[in-house]
């Protein structure tokens, strides 16, 4: 199956996911009146860490980690509507980045109406080095929700590996080979996952935008990004195991 251009992919990603209602149109987000928008966030806030992707407080243990993330440089790479950003701005220097320019307009909105601030907006382009101008001596780099949508992961976090300092962490949500079983119905292939016939069902099954997604378990992760990064933890973050949290340390 063909593989969605950057293009395609950055349009359809300029609806970011809002948690428990859906794909919304960040220019639908943005033409909200303050208070309709502040809802909006608050809600989502809400359906993700009172909801079953928080289940018995996985992604706020491993993820968000509020209560122990304080004076961190943080960069938010795929921020979508910036929630992470948000929790995590009030007492660190967030970053945000995102393939649309719409999304990081909501996520700088969000945080700015919530009376916090950010330290910078950056565009995710198509080549290395990703983002420009490129990070550096980052603590924390947040990729949740991402990183499996991307075709080529390995120079994108090769890349990540520079960004960071040294014992820096790049925190990961991502689909599981659980969630290949669950979609498919069958053991998950090894690369390329595009090649495989079940590829299609798989990434409609959780994604029904975007064209692309692939699964990973900690050997995949080690297998992949070894070089840059020693893979501290993956364990599931749902309560079926859909979905996994791994902590990613820069070498």
């Amino acid at each position: 199956m063909t593989v969605p251009t950057f293009a395609a992919r950055k349009k359809a990603w300029s609806s970011p996911p809002v948690d428990d209602v859906g794909y919304v149109p960040s220019a639908d987000l943005l033409a909200m009146d303050d208070q309709d928008f502040l809802y909006v966030i608050e809600e989502a806030v809400a359906n993700r860490y009172e909801g079953w992707r928080n289940h018995r407080g996985a992604w706020t243990k491993y993820l968000t980690r509020w209560d122990t993330t304080a004076g961190q440089r943080i960069l938010d790479y795929g921020c979508g509507i910036g929630l992470e950003s948000l929790i995590l701005a009030k007492k660190n220097q967030v970053i945000l980045a995102d393939i649309s320019e719409g999304n990081l307009a909501v996520a700088e909105r969000a945080i700015i109406l919530n009376g916090h601030e950010h330290h910078g907006l950056h565009l995710i382009s198509e080549h290395a080095p990703f983002i420009e101008p490129a990070p550096a001596e980052l603590d924390i780099i947040l990729c949740l929700g991402v990183l499996h949508h991307i075709p080529k992961p390995v120079p994108v976090v090769e890349a990540m590996g520079g960004w960071l300092k040294q014992g820096g962490e790049l925190r990961l949500m991502l689909y599981s080979d659980e969630a290949w079983r669950i979609a498919v119905g069958k053991e998950p292939p090894v690369d390329p996952v595009e090649e495989d016939p079940g590829f299609e069902m798989f990434w409609k099954y959780w994604d029904p935008i975007g064209g692309y997604a692939d699964w990973y378990d900690y050997y995949k992760l080690d297998r992949l990004f070894g070089e840059w990064f020693r893979v501290k933890s993956c364990k599931p973050l749902t309560e079926h195991g859909e979905y996994v949290a791994a902590v990613l340390v820069a070498r």
